[in-house]
């Protein structure tokens, strides 16, 4: 597909910059490829007539993350990162909707660190393609922003519903304390072997440490012997993994500290 290019000092020339599109497509198309042997939907081969919000969002945006913004496109299974739920975005951010950080995750200017390389398209790139000497690409940004922002729910998504204790633990700390609790396999010098979680309550007389085991999991443990913290701090990972509001990040972080008192020896 060819596209003509406006030259700024001289008026009535037009330029035929295939090269041009050629990388600007290239760009968004390498972006958006998954670390996966599945087939990706690239982006649209051109740019839709329309510049209204819902047009550009099912035109660019439904394929990953499904026609109700909610993660849940025909692609989103071949993805390497999970596709967030757009419209818990302002919920996620404790109730305001960060339209300037959205916008700039859009056109390419920050990347989700949480997602590793980057698999979303650069919208920026493709969005200021020129038409006919004219640049649309700050109208489509905008509509597009605001019409996130519409779709935004006070209401939890059912994927961002807290897992269960049983689910965090064997997901999270049965490679190390194993599926028992009881402790896993002897590790490299210097860290120790994980304790047995079953005996935390024999081992304060009778009474599980909760807020003990609480803090553990939401800020790390320093054994000074052995330098810094020998187990994950499970806030910051579930923070950055899943991208969770810091209620979310304590409902789970609660979920597992139960699952752990209630298997206590007797």
């Amino acid at each position: 597909m060819r596209f003509p290019l406006h030259l700024p000092n001289t008026r009535t020339s037009l330029v035929v910059v295939t090269d041009l599109v050629v990388f600007l497509f290239a760009s968004g198309a390498i972006a958006a490829k998954a670390q996966t042997n599945a087939t990706i939907a690239k982006p649209p081969d051109g740019l839709i007539y329309s510049l209204k919000g819902p047009d550009l969002f099912r035109a660019y945006c439904a394929t990953c993350h499904g026609s109700e913004g909610k993660g849940d496109g025909p692609t989103a299974p071949a993805l390497k990162a999970k596709v967030p739920d757009l419209t818990q975005l302002a919920r996620n951010n404790g109730g305001p909707f960060d339209a300037g950080r959205v916008r700039k995750i859009i056109a390419g200017d920050e990347l989700v660190i949480a997602h590793g390389s980057r698999e979303m398209p650069i919208w920026g790139l493709i969005f200021h393609q020129v038409e006919e000497d004219q640049d649309f690409g700050a109208v489509r940004l905008e509509n597009l922003v605001k019409y996130v922002e519409s779709i935004q729910s006070l209401e939890p998504s059912n994927s961002a519903s807290s897992p269960s204790g049983t689910e965090l633990y064997q997901q999270n700390c049965a490679a190390c304390h194993g599926s028992d609790l009881k402790g896993g396999d002897r590790v490299p010098s210097p860290y120790r072997t994980p304790p047995d979680l079953t005996t935390l309550a024999k081992r304060q007389g009778g009474q599980f440490p909760e807020d003990y085991v609480f803090s553990v999991l939401e800020n790390g443990v320093v054994i000074p012997a052995h330098g810094p913290a020998e187990m994950p701090v499970w806030s910051a990972a579930f923070r950055s993994g899943d991208q969770l509001s810091e209620r979310q990040i304590k409902q789970r972080i609660s979920n597992l500290t139960n699952y752990i008192k209630a298997h206590q020896a007797k």
